[in-house]
């Protein structure tokens, strides 16, 4: 299917309100066959597309036209870049269900770091917990992967507030709690995740266009 038609799709579905499970439930069809829809790997039969023009209260010609038939012979050849698809940074979803090959390369690359990441932390617990007997917190080791797969995606989409200082806390507070025994007042390194974040939100990088 045309990619132009599967992101109106999405952009339709986000206007209603309705999550794919949601959508999926009112048409009769399942969650997967509303996500290949929208990330253009299969179309929606007649009778679906005018369910989905009911339901968001569209016309058919609103949903697809003859303009994007003919743009859909032209999708192999075309090529997609991560600012043409003009994704909002919080917007989780689309940005995991792009077939844009640049944003599949980028989740490869960062599913490939993380799976690398979460092997060495559980080379590293097993030799430190074998060797010293010290299995806690060792075990906070698993939570450094997380912490650098949202560096990455930080970066990557030019988002501050995608990195996981929640994770980072939580590492700072077992860590210190446990060889210092300062469980508290340590604790109130929690009160600066809110804080965080509404400070992330005022630096989100604008993309170029």
């Amino acid at each position: 299917m045309n990619v132009k038609i599967a992101n109106k799709l999405y952009d339709l579905r986000k206007k209603s309100g309705l999550s794919q499970e949601e959508l999926a439930d009112k048409i009769g069809v399942s969650r997967q066959a509303v996500s290949k829809w929208e990330r253009a790997e299969a179309s929606p039969d007649t009778d679906n597309l005018i369910m989905l023009s009911k339901i968001y209260g569209v016309t058919l010609d609103d949903i697809i036209s003859e303009e994007d038939i003919i743009e859909a012979n032209k999708e192999d050849q075309k090529d997609y870049s991560y600012e043409e698809y003009d994704y909002d940074d919080d917007d989780d979803e689309k940005y995991e269900n792009s077939k844009d090959p640049k944003i599949v390369r980028q989740r490869a690359i960062i599913g490939g770091i993380t799976g690398a990441l979460f092997l060495l932390a559980t080379i590293a617990f097993l030799l430190v917990g074998f060797l010293t007997g010290i299995w806690h917190p060792t075990w906070a080791l698993f939570l450094i992967p997380i912490v650098i797969e949202s560096i990455i995606k930080a970066v990557l989409r030019k988002s501050p507030a995608k990195f996981a200082y929640p994770v980072l806390v939580v590492i700072i507070f077992i860590v210190f709690g446990s060889i210092y025994g300062i469980w508290h007042p340590l604790w109130v390194i929690f009160i600066t995740i809110p804080v965080f974040y509404s400070i992330a939100n005022l630096f989100k990088i604008p993309k170029t266009k």
